[in-house]
């Protein structure tokens, strides 16, 4: 497979690595006698005793092709049929175990359930020519490389003509613990419906800033007279101020206001203007801060909205990410 050759000793194959431009510095074989290759998916296994040789090459990236047929994300019968080997010659079979493929695990009698089973989360090999299509939900997820006489022996059976149908038919496994078309169709409607409610509620509450602010645009403004500073004189820079004014019935009202709310800071005595609310006299505000109060006001909405709608992409991309490396042997 491009430069990579199956036989090849671990140092030599470093070197065959660095001359074509992939980055292999300080890498060292793992206790299991693996090497990862992430950044090409690829993975690497060489043999126990020393010298340290090539012999499985296992490949992920979707820039793999048979020809010019795309493999990873593939039906299975697609590149099965493309080497168009007797059934005889192809086998289900465990790579870790070397046995019996485990999707079939507490599946006895009833063939079309084992069928499902083992193109939900199975691995087919082409023993002739050392070609293992690991499966997933009845997609090729990765290819196993390797001589032809390391091939599986033993296994739980041939590519059938039920699978070859269901995998045609695009027959979702009904009997997998991986993540089958139900559960991905229930995440994807899930994720449609936290789009529209983001959309629906950051319109609701735009429409509502706008009408906020639509209504202290309209408020009546009022003078008022400065009554007190906290801190008092002669500090310079009070952090509240409190005004007195006169409501529309003629009772005397008073508010603490945040300097912030004004222009320049007042002093004792001084003569302001501030907004009332009609429907509200309790609600008033100084003379800069009605002019962003709708934006000020549903800010903190907003953040609260995207905080939550963060968080549950977070959860849906975290469980569709662990479901997927639960059956993925790890690198």
């Amino acid at each position: 497979m491009g430069p990579l050759v199956l036989g090849t000793d671990f140092e030599s194959l470093l070197a065959v690595l660095q001359e074509n431009r992939i980055d292999v510095k300080n890498q060292t074989l793992s206790r299991s006698n693996e090497m990862a290759l992430p950044e090409i998916g690829i993975h690497l296994l060489f043999s126990k005793t020393p010298p340290r040789t090539l012999i499985r090459i296992d490949v992920s990236d979707e820039r793999l092709r048979f020809g010019s047929l795309p493999v990873i994300g593939k039906r299975a019968h697609e590149i099965v049929g493309l080497f168009k080997v007797p059934r005889k010659e192809t086998l289900w079979c465990d790579i870790e175990s070397n046995e019996p493929d485990s999707a079939t695990s507490g599946i006895k009698s009833d063939t079309t359930a084992m069928s499902r089973a083992l193109l939900a989360h199975g691995t087919i090999w082409i023993t002739g020519l050392g070609l293992g299509l690991k499966l997933c939900d009845g997609l090729v997820e990765i290819v196993y490389l390797c001589d032809p006489s390391q091939s599986p022996q033993t296994g739980s059976g041939p590519w059938t003509k039920e699978q070859q149908r269901l995998s045609e038919v695009r027959e979702l496994p009904a009997a997998s613990t991986a993540p089958t078309g139900r559960n991905r169709k229930s995440i994807s409607i899930f994720n449609v419906l936290i789009h529209v409610a983001l959309i629906a509620a950051i319109g609701t509450l735009v429409w509502w800033a706008v009408q906020l602010q639509q209504r202290w645009d309209a408020a009546i403004e009022v003078p008022a007279t400065v009554v007190a500073l906290d801190p008092p004189p002669p500090n310079p820079l009070p952090d509240k101020i409190t005004v007195s004014f006169k409501d529309a019935g003629g009772n005397e009202q008073r508010h603490t206001l945040g300097f912030m709310q004004f222009m320049m800071t007042p002093k004792m005595g001084d003569e302001v203007n501030v907004k009332v609310l009609p429907e509200s006299p309790n609600q008033v505000l100084g003379p800069v801060a009605f002019r962003n109060v709708g934006f000020e006001t549903a800010l903190p909405y907003g953040i609260g909205i995207l905080a939550i709608y963060s968080t549950l992409q977070l959860i849906l991309f975290g469980r569709s990410r662990f479901r997927r490396r639960r059956h993925r042997r790890p690198s």
